[in-house]
């Protein structure tokens, strides 16, 4: 069977469904056995011996076979990696690295190693009464994957990104030497690694500052109808903890909300939740609600949290219904007729049956077995910053189809997320400003697939090329998990590349950990 052909991709889907359902059962049981999941803290030692036995001139990859979860990166490492090859690759092993190592409450600090996961610090830390100031929706994303590139989430236009909660982080330089590094030591470093990608240096432990919550916290949600989702994200105050907005095609629905107690909620509450295998997708049940004018509910804060895990945002709704790209032409009776039975769409009874296919980090394994020209020529899965001056025409231009090569192709679902920027020297993250002309940004995530777009198209490819030439000309950067397809002279005018290669002769002046350019831009597709 060719890779790129529709039989081999039906054959990776049966194996991952298999693969799926194996590792379900396996980890039910050990929930019901009570067995602890297994934690293994990082052998230092190990890692700066093996980084100092690197051979001159090779570069070094991180293996991370024993993480239980996948990497939520979209590239792939054997295209977007343009090592000479007369370079030689040195493997390192970190292990497991999911130790968390302290919380304080007093502090409100937490110290813990790179793999802990979304879902891991969550946990710990509610059972303190804490949480993250920002919590990327993804439950798999790890601390180290999300300070090396980008995460941000509702309540990012209070807190910025993720990274910016980060106190302190000790890394392993490519000579094996140990640092710590904080806004007052070594800055240039704990800032410039942030976004990097992790061609500075090995991060081996974190310490964040994190927020109290009510104790048995829910969150306070309520829906607002809207055809001006930019004005109307502006028009909140400072009193909401939580702030996002999805767009459909005739209009939005903007999302607030606020941290409270259970004692809080009245007894004619609607409390809702996520997490249940038969719970609703979140955007599907925003979608349903929209007709009301404003709805209140209130949800259980993990259930908030992690609202977008289960269906991966919407992009779910594509493997949930093989058949989409081949029934568009039947009359909307049938197609919706079709959509009852499990895999002929999203309804109870699917997401139900199907639950442990849908959660992201199963999705991401589906994703990850394709090949990258698969991906690239069917898929387009983007998160751009975009300045709040600037956004509106940005989204005009998004919804007008300039991005798409037929009439019938539409974007739908957008994601909306503001913002706070950063004028400290986080100069390769995607809310970084040098001036503070505009103190928000806008995400927008875009994540489609059109049934018009098939292996050998290359129309995900150009649609990507489309945005980054819009997002570039508006002042805006992207999230590098994504493919890119830059060229040195692009990325040159968004990117400092001088104070890039100052800060590569002085941390890493062997370039062992990889260029970022090479590292992140596709060139071989």
């Amino acid at each position: 069977m060719e890779k790129d052909s529709q039989l081999y991709e039906l054959f990776l889907t049966i194996k991952w469904a298999i693969n799926v359902y194996i590792l379900w059962l396996y980890h039910s049981i050990l929930i019901m056995m009570k067995v602890p999941s297994r934690k293994t803290q990082i052998d230092v030692e190990y890692l700066t011996q093996s980084i100092r036995e690197c051979p001159q001139g090779s570069q070094i990859k991180i293996q991370r076979h024993e993480r239980n979860s996948p990497s939520n990166s979209i590239r792939s490492s054997s295209s977007s990696s343009k090592t000479n090859k007369n370079t030689s690759i040195h493997f390192l092993h970190i292990g497991i690295a999911n130790q968390i190592l302290s919380i304080d409450k007093s502090s409100r600090t937490v110290t813990c190693e790179p793999d802990v996961t979304m879902e891991e610090l969550v946990d710990a830390l509610m059972s303190y009464d804490l949480v993250p100031t920002v919590v990327p929706e993804f439950k798999s994303l790890t601390i180290g994957g999300i300070l090396a590139g980008a995460g941000l989430e509702s309540s990012s236009s209070h807190y910025g990104q993720f990274a910016d909660s980060l106190i302190e982080a000790t890394y392993i330089l490519s000579n094996g030497q140990i640092i710590t590094c904080s806004p007052t030591k070594d800055s240039d470093l704990f800032y410039g690694a942030l976004g990097s990608c992790g061609t500075f240096g090995l991060l081996i432990r974190a310490t964040l500052r994190v927020s109290d919550i009510p104790s048995d916290c829910f969150v306070r949600c309520n829906y607002h109808y809207t055809n001006q989702p930019i004005e109307s994200i502006l028009s909140f105050d400072n009193n909401e903890d939580y702030i996002d907005a999805i767009v459909f095609s005739n209009y939005t629905v903007m999302i607030t909300g606020q941290r409270i107690d259970k004692l809080s909620i009245p007894k004619t509450g609607r409390i809702q939740r996520f997490s249940q295998p038969w719970s609703p997708w979140y955007y599907q049940h925003v979608k349903k609600i929209c007709n009301k004018t404003i709805l209140c509910e209130y949800i259980p804060l993990k259930d908030y949290l992690f609202r977008y895990d289960r269906g991966a945002f919407w992009m779910g709704r594509y493997p949930i219904n093989p058949l989409q790209d081949k029934i568009q032409h039947l009359p909307l009776l049938i197609r919706n007729f079709l959509n009852l039975f499990p895999f002929g769409g999203y309804n109870i009874i699917s997401r139900t049956i199907l639950s442990p296919l849908f959660t992201t980090s199963s999705l991401y394994r589906r994703l990850h077995s394709s090949s990258t020209s698969m991906i690239t020529d069917t898929l387009l899965i983007q998160d751009i910053y975009i300045p709040i001056s600037k956004s509106k025409q940005f989204l005009s231009f998004l919804q007008s189809g300039q991005m798409f090569m037929k009439d019938d192709e539409i974007l739908e679902p957008i994601w909306l997320c503001p913002i706070r920027s950063n004028s400290m020297p986080q100069k390769m993250s995607p809310h970084y400003l040098e001036s503070d002309q505009d103190h928000l940004f806008i995400n927008f995530g875009l994540w489609t697939h059109q049934h018009s777009w098939q292996p050998g198209s290359s129309s995900g490819k150009n649609a990507t090329k489309i945005l980054e030439k819009e997002a570039k000309r508006l002042g805006g950067r992207k999230m590098l998990y994504s493919l890119s397809f830059y060229s040195k002279e692009e990325w040159s005018t968004i990117y400092d590349m001088q104070w890039y290669r100052q800060m590569k002769n002085k941390w890493d002046p062997d370039y062992i950990w990889q260029d970022l350019y090479d590292k992140v831009v596709q060139k071989s597709i």
